[in-house]
Parts: C-alpha cells; sequence; structure tokens
C-alpha cells in the first residue's frame, strides 16, 4: 500500500474513524497489477475529514456527494464518506446522497462486484458481494440487479466492455442482456464521457475479442457504423489492436469506412492535436512511399517526421505494407537522422537573410530557399554556404 494511503488511513483510525482501500485499487491488487490510484472511504463525514487533516490542502473534489482529495506532496488522495444513493434523474449522478456509518451500504451502490471490494488493517479484505469468486472465474458482473445499475449511470454499459477489454474477463449473461436492453440510456450521456470509456476500450489487450460482440453498443452514440459490414468493422479491431497507445493511429484504423470521420471527432470533442492528426492518417491511408533515401527525405519534408513514422506502423498494421518494407522505411529515416541528411529549410546552411543580399525579395526569397533545398535533397548541390552562394549568384545573373 502507498504510504501516504497508509498514513491516511491510519490517521482516519487514531481519530475514531473506520478507513479503507476500496473498488479499482482493491482489485487491481487482488490481480497483482499495480493500482493507478488509490480510492479512500471512511464513516468519517465530509467536515471531521477537514477538521482532522485541517493543516494539509484540500479540495472539495465533490464535496456534496461526500468527496474530498487531500494533497500529500503534491499528489491528490480521494477520500469518500461511505453513502447511499438517492434516486439518479440524469442516468450519471444521484441528485442526493445520505451518509452512513456502515460500509456495506457504501459497497452496494457500485458497480460490479469485483470493485465492490475494500481492505483495511483490522478486518483485512471486505467482499459482501462475491467479488473476489469473480475475479478468480474472471466474470464481470453488476452488484444486485443490472437493470437498476445501468439504469442509474448509463456509462457502466461502457464501463463494462472496458473492463472485458483490459482484463479479458467475460461477462455474465444477465449483466450482458441488461447491456443490450439498455444501451439506449447512453444517449443520456455527454459525448467526452463516452470518448474517454471508448479509448480505454480500444487500448484494450483484448479489444478485438470483446467488442465484436458489441458493435450495436457502439452504433447507439457512433450510429455511422450501421452502414459498416460487420466483417469489415472485425478486420478493422483486429487491425487496432496491435497499437495499445496512439490514439490518433486506433481511431484512423477505426474511422477509416466511415465517410464522416470528421463530424465524429467533433462530437467527441477530441483536441485539435488529434483531429488534425487522425485525419491526416485517414486521408493519406493508402499513400505510396517510396523507400530511397531522395524521395523519403521529401516524404519528411512534407510531413515531419512524426507524421510519416505513424502513417508507416499505421499502414503496417493494416497490412498495407509488409514487416520488411517498414523497417526499410524506419531504417531509412534513421540513417538520414544520423547523417543529418537535410530535408527542411531549416537544416540548410544558409537562410532567408542570406538571400536578401543577392537582390531576392518577397516571394522571391521563399521561391529559392524550396528551389535549394530540392536541389540539395536531389544530391544536386551541396549543403554549404560557399555552394550555395555560388547557386545563389548563378540565379542573381539571370535576374
Amino acid at each position: 500500500m502507498d504510504d501516504k494511503v497508509a498514513y491516511i488511513i491510519k490517521t482516519l483510525n487514531n481519530h475514531g474513524f473506520e478507513a479503507n482501500i476500496v473498488g479499482g485499487c482493491v482489485r487491481d491488487i487482488l490481480l497483482n497489477s499495480v493500482p493507478s490510484d488509490f480510492d479512500i472511504n471512511t464513516d468519517a463525514t465530509p467536515n471531521q475529514i477537514i477538521d482532522i487533516f485541517k493543516g494539509f490542502k484540500i479540495i472539495e473534489t465533490g464535496i456534496k456527494h461526500g468527496t474530498l482529495s487531500l494533497i500529500l506532496n503534491g499528489k491528490a488522495y480521494e477520500i469518500t464518506t461511505y453513502r447511499i444513493d438517492g434516486k439518479y434523474t440524469d442516468y450519471r449522478r444521484p441528485e442526493t446522497v445520505k451518509f452512513s456509518f456502515n460500509l456495506a451500504d457504501d459497497l452496494a451502490r457500485r458497480d460490479f462486484t469485483i470493485n465492490a471490494l475494500a481492505y483495511n488493517y483490522k478486518d483485512g479484505l471486505l467482499d459482501f458481494h462475491n467479488g473476489c469468486e469473480d475475479l478468480k472465474n474472471q466474470i464481470i458482473r453488476c452488484v444486485g440487479d443490472p437493470y437498476i445499475r445501468f439504469k442509474e449511470d448509463a456509462l457502466r454499459i461502457l464501463r463494462a466492455i472496458r473492463f472485458a477489454s483490459t482484463l479479458g474477463f467475460k461477462i455474465e449473461e444477465v449483466t450482458k442482456k441488461a447491456m443490450f436492453e439498455n444501451r439506449h440510456l447512453l444517449l443520456n450521456i455527454a459525448n467526452e464521457r463516452i470518448y474517454i470509456e471508448l479509448m480505454k476500450t480500444l487500448t484494450g489487450k483484448y479489444v478485438s475479442e470483446v467488442l465484436a460482440q458489441f458493435k450495436v453498443i457502439l452504433e447507439v452514440f457512433i450510429p455511422e457504423l450501421r452502414y459498416v459490414a460487420r466483417y469489415k468493422f472485425i478486420e478493422s479491431l483486429k487491425y487496432l489492436a496491435k497499437e495499445k497507445e496512439d490514439q490518433s493511429i486506433i481511431l484512423a484504423i477505426l474511422l477509416k469506412p466511415l465517410e464522416n470521420y470528421n463530424e465524429i471527432l467533433k462530437r467527441f470533442k477530441v483536441d485539435n492535436k488529434t483531429y488534425q492528426e487522425v485525419s491526416f492518417l485517414i486521408e493519406h491511408y493508402y499513400y505510396p512511399i517510396e523507400v530511397d533515401r531522395i524521395t523519403i527525405r521529401f516524404t519528411l519534408n512534407k510531413m515531419g517526421k512524426d507524421m510519416l513514422v505513424k502513417l508507416l506502423k499505421m499502414q503496417y498494421f493494416v497490412e498495407h505494407i509488409d514487416k520488411f518494407y517498414y523497417d526499410l522505411s524506419l531504417s531509412t529515416i534513421k540513417y538520414i537522422e544520423e547523417n543529418k541528411l537535410p530535408y527542411q529549410l531549416k537544416d540548410l546552411e544558409i537562410d532567408g537573410t542570406d538571400i536578401l543580399k543577392f537582390g531576392f525579395h518577397g516571394k522571391e526569397i521563399a521561391v529559392q530557399l524550396k528551389n535549394l533545398l530540392s536541389l540539395v535533397i536531389k544530391n544536386k548541390l551541396n549543403n554549404t554556404r560557399e555552394d550555395l552562394y555560388n547557386y545563389l549568384k548563378s540565379q542573381q545573373n539571370k535576374k
């Protein structure tokens, strides 16, 4: 357990309160994975938590729902009071919450049994919903009635798919049936929240096997997928499963079969960098990339190194180029970089100020720089000040 987490729990205990690590962090520990963060729950109320840690910075993250963030050494630790959720009206959050002194009440409101686990120093592992058994059997099952769970927060439908994709677990049949029958509720969820869950799902180790089962659920928020044949969708999943980090490549492969991919990206409100990269990759999906050092330097000039490498990677993943061609392309780029072969204007030994000396002005400067770079890339001119100056003198005489 994180030292700071241990400190928080022991401090709450020393003031007479229960405190546990809870949810996904407990699940991850039981799966021998390192938790990305730790959530803590307690029977102390928000005001009592503030009083106990009054010497520290506290952010009232969701105080209405009993959650505070305690800042220790610059890191935020969420502490939530045991609670019973009131009525859900927006398929996202309860309108009201009632604080409780009973851990069982708090765990009963969780989404899945594998996330309804708690641990403390006194009692050890606490499991009221057979979450450990489901972990052992690799099953994703809702706590209680799945129809109620999904009506409370429809995003749980995508969370189930995400956990199946990342963990390789099977979704229990009643839970799965409820997911399909309540999928329309996802229309009530903000596209930004859906996008976050979707990307976590798409980077999962088991994404191709899992998402193939749930195309109709994706069609709720990407209705354009209805017009993509199932075999084509499964093929795209097989390709994108090869990439686990670059979201632009993943999205480009997923959205390539869709004509209005730009509108989908706008709906998800992706950042401008991702929007530009995905659009570029789709537009250049089958762009022919020649491997000789001259041509690839022109391509580097046109695309930039980062985008060319992304494009090559995507083309390899979708089997447009084979591994030999992919590796040869990367080794050619590496050779160009290591030997500092010019392919950008900034690589030239002279700049616009030098060209001014030869009587060129305005747009003529850009034309001459572009012409010089082209000749240097083609190996028709050495990239030295002397040779570049001599060439400019010859052009000056033609004016």
